[in-house]
This record gives structure tokens, C-alpha cells and sequence, in this order.
């Protein structure tokens, strides 16, 4: 492992002198699976990194001082237990513990939304947004029951290619429609972004710098 400008389990000459068989960039959860995994094979392999931690989204780290918070790793259930038991990481220390409470969300108006085992106290958390629920619910039953626009194979007629355009606007002016009635502008930029292509995208965020 060499991490630069920081302390390493090995010198930066050595590093750059040496053969690898592999170089793995970046010592995230992923980059670090796969270079155990090409460890194992037989390979010698080195993993960089540019941050002073290793782990990528698996890490706790304190982002507040005096609080500490996931990098995204409450997503431990992609965590396939075929690595767990392949890579041994109960013997290297792996354990796993149930958060209770498993999240808390605040919100800009002083509201938050805490979440964790006790069926009851979920209800209750979740009542404060009975009114913001309502709207969505309003919003995705027209969406959940009506069949999406048909997906075209890649050889078609023309008059096909122009119906299955034609009925993906219905379906989205549709949709949009129903935000706008809601009063949900948000939904319509967030919309907007979805359905543009990336040249607009990038146009309303970055400018042109001209040679």
C-alpha cells in the first residue's frame, strides 16, 4: 500500500523500482476487494491512494468536530457473504453491528425524521410528514399504475420509431403535468435533468472557455 505524502508500509523508490503484476488505483471497499482477490491468484499487487484513509465509502470519519458520521456505508447489505467468507474478514476483524437508531435526517426547517427498530416510534416519525406523503402518493399512483411508454428493439419501421415517441411525451407531459398542478418545481427541474441530454446539462453549469 502507498498512500502519498503520508506514511507508507513501504518507501516510494522501492515502490517505483518494483514489477507489479497489478496496480489497483484508489483503496476503496471495491479497489481493496479486488486487489485481495488478485492477491490470492498469485499476483503481487499495490493499491494507491490519494486520501490519508483507506476504506472509500466504508469509512466513519468526523465530518462535524465532535461528530462522526458514515461514508455510505449503511449499505451493508450489498456486502456479499461469499467475499466475507473467501477473504476471511471475520478473522481480520470484520464485525457487524445493528444500529439502533438506524438513521436520523434532519431537515432546513428544524424537523428531523429518526428511524430504527421500535415499529411504533417508526409510525409516529413518519406521521410528522403525513401531509409531504399525501402529495407524493398523489403524485406516483397515476405513475405506478399506468404502463410505461414501449421500449422499441433496435430494428424498427419508421412510423414505429414516431409512435413510441410520441407516446414517451404523452407520458411525460403527463407526468409533468401533475407536478405542476401540485405546485412541485423542484420535481420539474429534478425532471428536467433526467430527461435532458448531457450537452444541456453541462451548458446550464459550466461555460465555454474559448482559445
Amino acid at each position: 500500500m502507498w498512500r502519498r505524502q503520508h506514511t507508507t508500509s513501504i518507501s516510494a523508490l522501492a515502490f517505483i523500482n518494483h514489477k507489479w503484476d497489478a496496480l489497483v488505483i484508489g483503496a476503496g471497499h471495491n479497489g481493496l476487494t479486488a486487489a485481495a482477490y488478485l492477491a490470492r491468484s498469485g499476483l503481487s499487487v499495490a493499491v494507491l491512494e490519494r486520501r490519508h484513509v483507506i476504506g472509500g465509502a466504508a469509512v466513519t470519519e468526523e465530518l462535524v468536530p465532535g461528530f462522526k458520521f458514515s461514508r455510505c456505508s449503511y449499505l451493508q447489505s450489498l456486502l456479499r457473504p461469499t467475499v466475507i467468507k473467501e477473504l476471511e474478514l471475520g478473522r481480520h476483524g470484520l464485525k457487524l453491528l445493528k444500529r439502533n437508531p438506524a438513521s436520523f435526517t434532519p431537515c432546513v426547517d428544524g424537523r428531523y425524521l429518526l428511524l430504527g427498530t421500535d415499529k411504533t416510534l417508526n409510525y409516529s416519525e413518519i406521521s410528522k410528514y403525513e401531509r409531504e406523503l399525501e402529495n407524493f402518493c398523489k403524485f406516483m399512483d397515476p405513475l405506478l399504475d399506468s404502463s410505461p411508454p414501449e421500449k422499441l428493439q433496435e430494428v424498427a419501421s419508421f412510423n414505429s420509431r414516431m409512435k413510441d415517441n410520441l407516446q414517451k411525451s404523452v407520458f411525460w407531459a403527463q407526468l409533468m403535468q401533475r407536478a405542476v398542478s401540485m405546485g412541485q418545481k423542484e420535481l420539474l427541474d429534478f425532471m428536467d435533468l433526467l430527461l435532458s441530454p448531457a450537452s444541456k446539462v453541462l451548458n446550464n453549469w459550466f461555460e465555454v472557455l474559448e482559445k
